[in-house]
């Protein structure tokens, strides 16, 4: 599973959902072949390159673990089957940036990441998702059974959350 479609479908999200971790990519025409352009991230260098997850100086952790939580819940929501150590990179001021979302928009229900944490503002916008905004942002480039896996998905993460917060405080049990 291979799609420019999905790597442009992917970026709405990173938008609307104000992750801001993707680069933009639309949906280009060249000599009569459409495909995706994405814009290039530089100076950046991958997790890969770097010899897996790197760790920020002292006074940027706080702030890179929750890019870690939100990468990982994007991840999960649209399905990115090939969240490689390739395609995370981190620019010199400690963004993370994802990157090649083509094998994303899958129909499975399976979570990409474990979900130990997560970022509550972020959690609360994709608990808003509805079919009716999802169908007017993606709709170009998904079919409705893709948006209906991304909602699926959605309930799954938040039988998560619900598990995750009952373990904190044993009194939502």
């Amino acid at each position: 599973w291979e799609s420019d479609k999905s790597e442009i479908a992917a970026y709405e999200p990173d938008k609307f959902l104000k992750i801001d971790m993707m680069p933009p990519a639309v949906e280009r025409n060249a000599d009569g072949d459409v495909g995706a352009a994405v814009m290039w991230a530089s100076p950046v260098k991958s997790f890969k390159q770097l010899g897996g997850v790197p760790s920020p100086p002292e006074a940027l952790r706080g702030a890179w673990t929750r890019q870690i939580i939100k990468a990982k819940m994007i991840d999960n929501l649209i399905a990115n089957i090939d969240p490689n150590l390739g395609n995370w990179l981190v620019d010199p001021a400690w963004n993370i940036i994802l990157i090649d979302h083509s094998r994303s928009f899958t129909d499975t229900q399976d979570m990409t990441h474990e979900m130990t944490n997560i970022d509550a503002a972020l959690w609360d916008r994709m608990k808003a998702l509805d079919h009716q905004q999802l169908t007017t942002v993606l709709g170009s480039w998904l079919s409705a059974d893709e948006i209906a896996s991304v909602l699926r998905r959605r309930d799954k993460m938040q039988t998560i959350v619900d598990r995750l917060l009952k373990k904190r405080d044993p009194a939502l049990a």
